[in-house]
């Protein structure tokens, strides 16, 4: 077990900085003072050092650097809230591995705790670190895949100790969401989708070919230097343009990872998804490369595993784990009243300005006493000029326009109405804050979200335009007409810790495999 010196007179601190560590298997010995930090130090010997400056009878920094060579190669970081130049050139002559400022968050310490700690017996040894997962996800046109891969990440970074994420996303805009600890990302070259299969470079000007080879030799070198337990794919079994197979087909001890697929619960049409993965060989994939899918949906909303054939290419590996977002807290709303409060999303934005513009005319038409309060987002990946004039107008008709939240929930949760395209994460993040829907499914390149919402206004769910239909006029009369009393029994919104869950499995599968190797090995 890892040993640690505080060195802390604060006693609330302290006791905080304490139980934070020892929930990550390390032993810490607090020492208030001065006087008990000397007497520590002389008395054992620690793999870490945390010191404050201020001890009440005593300076940290100076009391580390009395200790001298009792301290031997022992990292130090010094905590301090009295920052300043004198300080930080007084711990640099010790010198310490670290500087913390405080106020400070203890998942920050708990981080550098973990890396000025982390034991290793040579370059390449496996156990000189922890689990490591990556997450792959294309988002050639929003940032749905990406969304529900950073929600999963969150969960399992939180239930595997010493567990690293590093994402792949293909989001032209990159990472969309806040840091978290153990999470990073790799950027790689964006693709614009065409239609179904068909690609080209998103921004550099490059042809599809080179733009395929350059993501394929990134993710090559992801996987040659992070070497992770786990491959999570969202959507794309062999990623976009087939980028993915040199890895999936690397199935030879320790350089294969387990590898699962996560899919949404509509894909697209099921008669042209079962087609173009038996003739793009995509099924033989997703047969021989993946040990599970995970459906992020519910089966009583959507059979996916039969629809797509899932059970017949993983027989018993194929699992519903329940909706990807966050579960919200349900506000009751007016029954049998117009809307007070409507809410417009343009979902990722790329091809969201029609519906949006839309809104603002059939704002227009409603009598100014009558008009419900009304806040657009239009997306992040809204083209410039489109959000320019989407701001314009809407600030000459007093409503508040954003270009993206990184709470979608608390907008959701004060509005009585939802309009929005049929994205996956829109539409579940407003049916699990029990929000009122008007859907309105983009064309195309997939069936997917007019399948999407054809079967919420089945199930009584949301109320369902179609593109051809949009006008003014008509979205304005479901704007005001009383909103859809929303029931949600039988849907489960808890899929992120599910799939965490599931993965976490699979990675204690892996770290005892690998165990078992060490240990055959050692014996040799």
């Amino acid at each position: 077990m890892t040993r640690i010196l505080l060195s802390e007179d604060e006693p609330v601190l302290a006791r905080n900085i304490v139980r934070s560590l020892e929930g990550c298997a390390i032993q810490v010995t607090h020492a208030a003072s001065a006087k008990e930090t000397e007497h520590a130090l002389r008395a054992g010997a620690y793999d870490l050092v945390l010191a404050d400056v201020s001890l009440g009878d005593g300076d940290g920094i100076d009391v580390i650097s009395a200790a001298g060579n009792a301290l031997g190669k022992t990292p130090v970081v010094v905590m301090t809230g009295q920052d300043s130049l004198y300080n930080r050139g007084r711990a640099e002559r010790i010198p310490v591995a670290a500087f913390l400022a405080k106020p400070f968050a203890l998942s920050r310490l708990r981080e550098l705790v973990t890396a000025l700690t982390a034991k290793t017996d040579g370059p390449g040894d496996r156990r000189a670190r922890g689990p490591s997962v990556v997450m792959y996800s294309h988002d050639t046109i929003g940032l749905g895949h990406m969304r529900r891969n950073a929600s999963i990440a969150r969960e399992l970074v939180a239930l595997v100790p010493g567990l690293s994420v590093l994402m792949l996303v293909g989001c032209p805009s990159g990472m969309m969401f806040e840091p978290h600890p153990g999470i990073d990302y790799v950027k790689l070259p964006s693709l614009a989708k065409l239609g179904r299969g068909a690609f080209q470079s998103g921004a550099l000007r490059l042809d599809a070919a080179t733009l395929r080879q350059m993501r394929t030799r990134i993710i090559e070198g992801v996987f040659d230097a992070f070497r992770p337990d786990l491959l999570l794919v969202d959507h794309e079994p062999g990623g976009v343009l087939d980028e993915l197979l040199p890895v999936l087909e690397r199935r030879q001890g320790r350089d294969r990872p387990h590898a699962i697929l996560g899919l949404r619960d509509i894909l697209d049409d099921p008669d042209l998804v079962r087609a173009a993965w038996a003739e793009g060989g995509t099924a033989n994939v997703i047969a021989g490369c993946y040990d599970r899918v995970l459906v992020y949906g519910n089966e009583g909303f959507y059979p996916s595993a039969t629809a797509y054939g899932l059970d017949g290419l993983l027989p018993g590996r194929v699992s519903y784990t329940g909706i990807v977002t966050t579960p919200g807290r349900i506000r009751p709303r007016a029954k049998g009243k117009p809307p007070r409060s409507v809410l417009v999303s343009g979902g990722g934005g790329r091809d969201a300005f029609p519906l949006i513009d839309t809104a603002l005319s059939a704002y227009v038409t409603i009598p100014r006493r009558k008009r419900p309060a009304m806040t657009v987002v239009t997306g992040p990946l809204m083209d410039e000029e489109l959000r320019n004039a989407i701001f314009a107008r809407a600030t000459r008709l007093g409503v508040v326009c954003l270009d993206s939240v990184p709470d979608l929930g608390g907008l959701l949760s004060a509005a009585d109405l939802m309009i929005t395209m049929t994205g996956y994460n829109s539409i579940n993040e407003a049916l699990a804050q029990g929000c009122p829907i008007v859907t309105v499914p983009r064309l195309g390149p997939s069936a997917e979200q007019r399948i999407r919402a054809e079967t919420l206004a089945d199930r009584g769910l949301a109320r369902h335009l179609r593109r051809e239909e949009l006008a003014p006029e008509t979205l304005a009369r479901m704007m005001m007409a009383p909103p859809l009393q929303v029931q949600i029994d039988g849907l489960h919104f808890d899929g992120a810790s599910r799939a965490a869950m599931a993965i976490a499995e699979h990675l204690s599968q892996s770290q005892s495999l690998f165990d078992e190797e060490d240990t055959h090995a050692a014996s040799h």
